[in-house]
């Protein structure tokens, strides 16, 4: 007998079965305990071994059967001697006493083959807070006379109301603008006093807060005086609002008038919100104001020197 060759055929087989026994696809889902306290948490380890081309993963729903899912962890894939491996660690836990189970779940594979897990048994077991301390048992629930709200939603209601007069007061009074009608000395037209106080301004250099502050109040100082002495509007007199909508009708570019409104709106920001814009809006700011001063009173000038006009 050839003691060799049956050596070798029983090592042949030997091999084959122990490389199918590693090579045993499987999925397998395993709890690190069994038994809990009501809120205590288990981790759930799904293992697919050897398991190629996973086309469906275990669906286990956030909460099923007086389970609640915690938390799931990313899925892992481990290569062990070009044996594939995919781990998931799911977190559970349960808020209801009682024996549970996790059903079957099941992975299948890119040739549709359906592979399960065994069910998993959890035993949630009640807290027994019956000794401690601390602990006091629900007690009846006692009946509150009910009292009447009137007298004081109408206390809320005054204060209210009073808070809202103060603030619209507060803030007509900060907006309102009343200036004194300038003195103009030298037999200086409006417009030519317009550009002089202008020029001294442009050539301010503007270094600090205080000073952009100042810069948009004599500004828009310059143009309500310029409009009330070239046109009579009461810019002496108005708000904002009320100053813009008189400009609103002068038949000049809408461009500029436009931009003009806009160093209006910019101004108050200024002076009343402490916006700090940008140098170059400084810088720009004076050249807006002169082009809408200069085309009213170009404006002004044709209306009055016109030759259609009524005497």
């Amino acid at each position: 007998m050839n003691y060799t060759s049956i050596y070798k055929f029983l090592a042949f087989w030997w091999l084959i079965i122990f490389t199918n026994g590693i090579l045993a696809q499987s999925v397998t889902l395993k709890a690190d305990r069994d038994k809990i306290l009501i809120g205590e948490q288990i981790n759930l380890l799904l293992k697919a071994d050897h398991i190629k081309g996973i086309t469906q993963w275990i669906n286990l729903p956030d909460s099923i059967n007086h389970i609640e899912v915690v938390k799931r962890s990313e899925i892992d894939t481990l290569n062990l001697g070009g044996n594939q491996i995919y781990q998931q660690t799911i977190t559970i836990t349960s808020f209801d006493s009682g024996h549970w189970q996790i059903p079957e779940l099941s992975v299948v594979d890119a040739n549709n083959q359906v592979y399960m897990t065994a069910p998993v048994e959890v035993d949630v077991i009640p807290v027994d807070v019956s000794q401690m301390q601390d602990y006091h048992d629900i007690k009846e629930i006692l009946e509150v006379e009910e009292s009447s709200p009137y007298f004081i939603l109408i206390i809320i209601a005054i204060i209210t109301l009073a808070s809202l007069a103060i603030v619209y007061w507060l803030m007509r009074k900060k907006k309102r603008v009343i200036l004194s009608p300038p003195k103009i000395t030298e037999n200086l037209s409006p417009i030519e006093w317009a550009r002089t106080e202008l020029d001294k301004l442009q050539q301010e250099n503007l270094a600090d807060n205080m000073q952009i502050k100042q810069h948009y109040q004599q500004l828009t100082n310059i143009a309500r005086r310029f409009f009330y002495l070239e046109l009579g509007h009461q810019s002496l007199h108005q708000t904002s609002d009320e100053w813009m909508i008189s400009l609103q009708p002068l038949p000049i570019n809408m461009e500029v008038k436009t931009s003009f409104l806009q160093l209006l709106r910019l101004a108050d920001t200024v002076k009343f919100a402490k916006y700090l814009p940008p140098a170059y809006e400084n810088e720009q700011s004076v050249k807006t104001a002169r082009q809408m001063i200069e085309l009213t009173a170009d404006w002004h000038r044709a209306v009055i020197f016109s030759p259609n006009k009524k005497s």
